[in-house]
């Protein structure tokens, strides 16, 4: 070929690629789908002492697909006496999304095909039993083996407590999962109190939160609350009508989770609860909706009936905000529908995100004392409320009024919450372990170190005492006295 024709059709394939463009390169290979199963991971939907709950996901040309569970020995083949069970298949559009509310065309996901997401629901396990399990995605395309321990029905209990990993999830919010993980190897599971992702819509954002988990989320079990940034913004009548918050048609397919019938059908595996012991039941609030009569009703039904010596209410949303952010009539609705319920049962725990730092409030029986004692001295208790976050992004909380302002002093229904320790600046996560009468709670930062602690006892009659471990006495942590903060939307 001449010089100068080899030059012109050179110059026209590279001019047909600039006007076709192809983004599709551009996807990293973590987040790309395949016929292998990728964003595996396991969630309790039914009884997690019989059962385990498996979700993975495949593109769109795995119609049909099986997964295979075995009892872990340490037979070399153990894996011979595997039994295979069909998956459930749904098909889920990444560009086109249609809600009950509307549709949302992604702008984030143009160019990404339709993807399969599939579930299995492994039934009639025996409780404190470890099982091993594999998925598969196209026929002979099978994930590695996983090993996962189905609950014991009494006994210690540990857990993590994560709250919003939101922002910069693959290359910061990693380090805080991974470290944990480290910390507490044994977690029976970790729960994430919303705000998983920054936008509901973008797929990259999710690949980003299964990558920085990886095999830490198939072999834990997870306990997903749905927050705002779960919510994406749909057009009710066209694209010229009215917008409102929807769920994220990518929630219910990537995690199998149980289904309230006496909630509405918006609610169901958003809202829910997991009976995890005798002694442990956790239940999870959609604070990120409006249906807050349905859910309180639901609650109180809940609380009412339950005889775990230990209840955890989770919910994305605290019921105490600073000043600036409290300014939505919903938040006032929301406080006014569920905190009476929390405090009407005496609830143990509240774990909550949202706003992006650390702090941790106590209920005291004594609604004269506005602090916390000396290291060592133990006082009654009704509730400890926490707010936490896990990610890149802090909230830039500077004086004494907004600091205060978390601990609900401006809420006439909150009143005697105190504030015992807060931290600013500072990734967190939180380790719960229960055991018969005690209560063990641990924050540590994404370094391991432990940050705050206490201990709670309850008595045979369900009267609680607080007593503060050594950490929650340290320096305090703000930004005068930490390292340069670059804002979350600067992740250079």
């Amino acid at each position: 070929m001449k010089p100068l024709t080899f030059f012109l059709v050179s110059f026209l394939l590279v001019l047909s690629l600039f006007s076709h463009p192809d983004h599709t390169d551009q996807i990293p290979h973590w987040q790309k789908a395949t016929g292998w199963p990728d964003r595996i991971i396991t969630t309790f939907s039914d009884d997690p002492a019989t059962t385990i709950s498996v979700t993975w996901r495949t593109d769109s040309s795995v119609g049909r697909t099986i997964a295979e569970i075995a009892l872990a020995t340490a037979d070399a083949r153990f894996d011979i006496q595997g039994q295979v069970y069909r998956a459930k298949t749904e098909h889920v559009d990444l560009e086109h999304m249609v809600t009950e509310d509307g549709e949302r065309h992604s702008l984030y996901n143009i160019g990404i095909g339709p993807v399969h997401y599939h579930s299995i629901v492994f039934e009639d396990l025996e409780p404190d039993t470890l099982y091993a399990f594999r998925v598969q995605g196209a026929r002979g395309k099978w994930s590695e083996w996983f090993q996962v321990q189905t609950a014991a029905k009494n006994g210690p209990v540990q857990f993590v407590y994560f709250g919003d990993s939101q922002n910069g999830v693959r290359p910061n919010w990693s380090r805080v999962i991974r470290m944990a993980n480290q910390k507490v190897p044994t977690a029976n599971f970790f729960l994430h109190a919303g705000d998983l992702v920054a936008k509901a819509d973008s797929d990259y954002n999710w690949a980003e939160w299964f990558d920085a988990g990886g095999f830490i989320h198939v072999q834990t079990p997870v306990i997903p609350v749905p927050g705002n940034h779960e919510n994406m913004r749909v057009w009710t009548d066209g694209p010229d009508g009215p917008t409102v918050r929807s769920r994220t048609t990518m929630w219910e397919p990537q995690f199998t989770l149980p289904v309230e019938e006496d909630l509405p059908k918006t609610l169901h595996e958003n809202a829910y609860d997991i009976r995890y012991n005798e002694d442990l039941h956790v239940f999870v609030v959609d604070s990120a909706r409006f249906e807050f009569e349905d859910q309180a009703k639901w609650l109180d039904k809940g609380l009412s009936e339950t005889d775990a010596k230990w209840t955890v209410v989770t919910m994305h949303h605290p019921f105490f905000t600073p000043k600036a952010w409290d300014t939505r009539d919903i938040d006032d609705v929301r406080r006014k529908a569920i905190a009476p319920i929390v405090s009407k049962h005496e609830v143990d725990l509240v774990l909550t995100g949202h706003i992006h730092t650390y702090g941790r409030s106590s209920a005291h029986v004594d609604t004269e004392q506005t602090s916390r004692l000396a290291e060592g001295e133990a006082y009654d208790v009704k509730t400890v409320y926490v707010i936490s976050a896990s990610g890149a992004k802090s909230t830039l909380l500077s004086n004494e009024e907004q600091l205060a302002a978390v601990a609900g002093d401006r809420k006439p229904d909150m009143k005697e919450i105190a504030l015992e320790r807060i931290g600013l600046n500072t990734p967190m996560f939180q380790v719960i372990k229960i055991d018969g009468d005690i209560l063990k709670y641990e924050a540590r930062d994404a370094t391991g170190t432990l940050y705050d602690e206490f201990t709670i006892v309850q008595d045979e009659t369900g009267n609680k005492q607080l007593t503060n471990g050594a950490a929650a006495f340290g320096d305090t942590r703000l930004f005068s006295n930490t390292g340069k903060y670059r804002e979350w939307w600067d992740m250079r």
